[in-house]
Parts: C-alpha cells; sequence; structure tokens
C-alpha cells in the first residue's frame, strides 16, 4: 500500500527551529541555525561575499552553492514575479517549503533523497522570495554518454523504486540524479514532487520517457538496455504492453518537446541570453553554445559598426559571408522564424550552423550562424572533389540528417545540394539554408517525399555520382534514422511522391 502523503499546508519538519533576520525568516536544522540567521542578516544581493556563489542563474530560480559554518550546502531561491507564480504558492505552497517537505518525505520511504537543511523566505527587491537549502553532495550528473552498465541498472532500480512508492516526480531527468564515487544515485529537485498513488502503466512509461528524453529510442534505445532491464527485475512483473507505451510515450513526449525548444530562441534560459529590451535600440538574443558569447562578440560587433557590400542580395534580403560567421538580412519576422529553426535543428540533432545571434531593430532582423566552409556539396561535386568514399560518407550523412529531421515532424523547403556544405573535420553534411525549415506533427508525412524528390532531382543534376548505389546508401540510412527514433515511415509512397517532384523540379530548373 503507498503511504499516505500530507498536503503543503501540513508539512511538517518538527526538528527545524525558526530562525529570524533583518532581510527575512526561516526553519532550520538546529546545527544551521546559526550560520543562518548570520546569512539573513545581509540582503540576498550580499549573499555571494558570504561563502556562496551562483552556479545557476534562471529566470525561475538562482541556486547558490558553498559554506554555512560547517556545512556545505546548495541554496536554490525561487522566484514569482508574474500573478500566475504567486497565486500558484499561494494555491500549493511556498516552493521551498514544499520541496524541503518532499524531499523528507522521499527520505523517510527509504529512498536516497538529498537532505533538507532549512527552508523560508528572503527580503530582495521589495519580493519575498523563497528559498531551501540541501545539503550538498559530491557527485556529478547522471550521464547516459559515460554511465557504467551498473550505473544504468542503479538508476532503472531506483526509478522503479520511486514509481512503486507512488511518486511522480514532474521534473526527474539525468540532470537532476547525481552520481558520487561510489556510483551510488542521489535525488535531489523535488519541487514539482506529487503523490498519485499507485502509476499505471502510461503513468510510468511517461516518466520513463522524460528520463531517456536525449535517447533517440527512450527508453527503449539500446544504450537504455541495462535501466529498462533493472526496472522491470525490481518489482512485480509489468503487462507486456509496457514496450508500446513507451514508444507512444516518447513520440508524445518529443512531439511536445520541439516546439517547447524552440520558444527558448527568444526566452532567458541555459541556451539563450536576451539583450536589454529597450525602446528605440536594436534588441539581441544570443545563444549560448559550445562557444562563449565573448569569441564572436567582436566580429558581430565590427560588422554591424561597418558592414560590407553583401555577397548575395534577393528578394528574401541580403546574405554576408565573413571569415567564422555568415550574417543573413530578413524582416523581422522571418528573422525570427529562421533563428527558431536553428533551435529545432538543433534539438532534433540535425547538423546545422551554429546559431550565434539575432538582432531586430525597425522591422530588419539579422541572423548570425557559425560559418561551416566555402563551398557547398553541389560544387564539390561539379569539380570531382569527392572520391568513391567520400560520396558514400556523404550520402549516409544526408540520409541520417533528412531522416532525422522527418522523425521530428519538420520539414525543408529548400533541400538541394546547393544548401548542403560538408563539415571540415568530420565530413558531416550540414543543412546551411533553414528558411525553408518548417514544423508540422511528427506523425504528417505529407510534404516528406517533395523534399526527398528535390534531393534525388540534385542527385541526377549532379551526374548521379556513385551510381544506384548511393541512392541505396541514402534510403538505408533515412530508414535506420526513423527506425532509431522509433518510428517506421510508408517509404513507398514517399518514393512515388519523390519521383513525381524529381521530375516536376527538373522541369523547372531546365
Amino acid at each position: 500500500m503507498v503511504p499516505h502523503r500530507p498536503g503543503p499546508g501540513n508539512l511538517s519538519l518538527p526538528h527545524f527551529v525558526p530562525v529570524v533576520g533583518p532581510h527575512g525568516d526561516a526553519s532550520a536544522s538546529p546545527r544551521l541555525a546559526a550560520p543562518l540567521r548570520e546569512l539573513l542578516a545581509h540582503d540576498f544581493t550580499a549573499w555571494t561575499t558570504r561563502g556562496l556563489r551562483s552556479i545557476k542563474q534562471r529566470t525561475v530560480r538562482t541556486v547558490l552553492v558553498g559554506a554555512l559554518g560547517d556545512e556545505s550546502v546548495h541554496v536554490k531561491v525561487f522566484r514569482a514575479d508574474t500573478f500566475a507564480d504567486r497565486a500558484r504558492d499561494l494555491l500549493r505552497g511556498a516552493p521551498g517549503l514544499r520541496e524541503a517537505g518532499n524531499l523528507q518525505h522521499a527520505r523517510e520511504l527509504g529512498l536516497p533523497a538529498v537532505e533538507p537543511l532549512a527552508h523560508g523566505f528572503v527580503q530582495t527587491d521589495e519580493q519575498r522570495r523563497s528559498f531551501v537549502v540541501t545539503r550538498s553532495v559530491d557527485g556529478a550528473p547522471f550521464d547516459f554518454a559515460s554511465a557504467s552498465a551498473t550505473v544504468l541498472a542503479n538508476a532503472g532500480a531506483l526509478l522503479r523504486s520511486v514509481h512503486d512508492k507512488g511518486l511522480a516526480p514532474g521534473d526527474l531527468h539525468p540532470g537532476n540524479l547525481l552520481v558520487d564515487a561510489a556510483g551510488q544515485l542521489h535525488l535531489l529537485d523535488f519541487t514539482s514532487l506529487r503523490h498519485v498513488g499507485e502509476l499505471d502503466l502510461v503513468a510510468r512509461a511517461r516518466a520513463l520517457a522524460f528520463f531517456c528524453q536525449e535517447l533517440d529510442g527512450g527508453a527503449l534505445d539500446r544504450q537504455a538496455k541495462p535501466l529498462l532491464a533493472a526496472y522491470l527485475a525490481a518489482g512485480p512483473a509489468l503487462p507486456p504492453a509496457l514496450r508500446r507505451e513507451l514508444t507512444l510515450a516518447t513520440h508524445r513526449w518529443r512531439a511536445g518537446a520541439l516546439p517547447a525548444f524552440g520558444r527558448r530562441a527568444q526566452r532567458e534560459c541555459k541556451h539563450t541570453t536576451v539583450g536589454e529590451i529597450r525602446r528605440g535600440i536594436p534588441r539581441w538574443v544570443w545563444h549560448l553554445g559550445a562557444e562563449p558569447v565573448a569569441a564572436h562578440r567582436p566580429a558581430v560587433d565590427a560588422f554591424f559598426a561597418a558592414p560590407p557590400p553583401p555577397h548575395k542580395e534577393g528578394r528574401r534580403g541580403a546574405v554576408w559571408l565573413l571569415d567564422r560567421l555568415v550574417v543573413k538580412q530578413r524582416d523581422a519576422g522571418a528573422a525570427q522564424k529562421l533563428w527558431r529553426a536553428s533551435y529545432w535543428l538543433l534539438f532534433a540533432k540535425v547538423a546545422a550552423p551554429a546559431p550565434v545571434a539575432m538582432r531586430w531593430h525597425v522591422g530588419t532582423g539579422h541572423v548570425v550562424t557559425a560559418r561551416l566552409g566555402t563551398r557547398s556539396l553541389a560544387e564539390e561535386l561539379a569539380d570531382n572533389c569527392l572520391d568513391a568514399d567520400a560520396i558514400a560518407a556523404a550520402t549516409r550523412s544526408i540520409g541520417t540528417q533528412v531522416g532525422r529531421l522527418h522523425a521530428h515532424g519538420l520539414g525543408n523547403r529548400d533541400l538541394k545540394f546547393d544548401n548542403l556544405v560538408r563539415r571540415g573535420g568530420d565530413g558531416e553534411v550540414c543543412m546551411v539554408d533553414l528558411d525553408g525549415v518548417r514544423r508540422r506533427a511528427a506523425t504528417e508525412t505529407r510534404g516528406r517525399g517533395h523534399d526527398l524528390g528535390r534531393l534525388l532531382a540534385s542527385f541526377r543534376a549532379a551526374g548521379t555520382p556513385g551510381g544506384a548505389t548511393t541512392v541505396r546508401t541514402f534510403l538505408r540510412s533515412y530508414l535506420r534514422a526513423h527506425r532509431r527514433l522509433l518510428q517506421q515511415p510508408p517509404l513507398r509512397r514517399l518514393l512515388r511522391s519523390a519521383e513525381q517532384r524529381a521530375g516536376e523540379w527538373a522541369s523547372e530548373h531546365r
């Protein structure tokens, strides 16, 4: 039987004692009371000078790490800027209190959750902000790429234990599961924990798909095999229908996550930083990618200070090719769509130039991306620059990229060899013109045949390099990409549409 869980208003941490300071009030473990009282004697903005440092700054919370007294701690300070945020907190209880109570309840159930040490409020910017303090755990976030089979199995058994106890953490992903040096796992971030009683098959599948979101096949991916096996073995047998539910849950999560990730393109988050918003000045959005903003800032500033003549101009706008960057000018709406398309492709793991920045002002937008190379695939094939092995590798890459594109419900109306560039180093073929990228439902196959038809026409226009073998290689890679994402496209119907579109395209471009 699943233990009863009291509501937020009845949360009780009886061993905590009240702590009051000039800038806030809290309840804390007796051991932490004195150092927390000293911390609350200072404004929140000064906490980083009192033994804490900021490691995460988001629109909804700030996370600090450091020491209070002789305890190593993490401090999470929440924000409630909007009326909806404040109404939610009034209804559900302060998030600091809620998370502290949820963590304590999980520990009482025998789960390895981090230990809550305090919760309370701090006054800052004329707003009371809720916070929670937890004991730090020396570990690293769970990572599928580096996790051993033992750690994967431990994660599967832990997830089964969480679900069997009737808990449904709303944000239990690999980043909220720490692995210590001994391979033991620790749960954190229980702000959105719900107590739902016994989880049904659909809820279990949804939770597993969310935890395995970074894998193409979700919980059914080969990389997650030890995790799923341990999950199934850690309790009573589950119905065979779980596999089907895992497939559906993975599709549903991906269908909702893609547009949500696209909205990050213009929102302050871990992927994006938004410049000052003020009437009369250009608005900037910068992508926080592998390279820091500072690496590109001088070149971008120099370009806008004195723009050179464009490399190409047309009805859609202008294009500048710089040493390491490409700048595209569009009207403001088209620029924002182009910028969002870059984020969609990042989510889908489709090779494309990394987004750098977007600037728009008085109806005109500029999108800045990394420059991958100086020659398109069409130019390399026309000059016979690729041998048989390079052609085969490029073909496999194109099949994989287009397969991933379509499996995520995306299409590209400008797919042709002129808009494909081989990336230096690994030879991956990247889509460099994203104006034609559109999003549909992942199950919608309309338009995919036309995408394939334009590629087929480009292949024939290039003199059919590699012959029919190259086309078969492309189709195998295209199908393999879909299958990794747990999808099976109607290939025969798509090929009929592709042949028709290839003929039309060839007639239009004679």
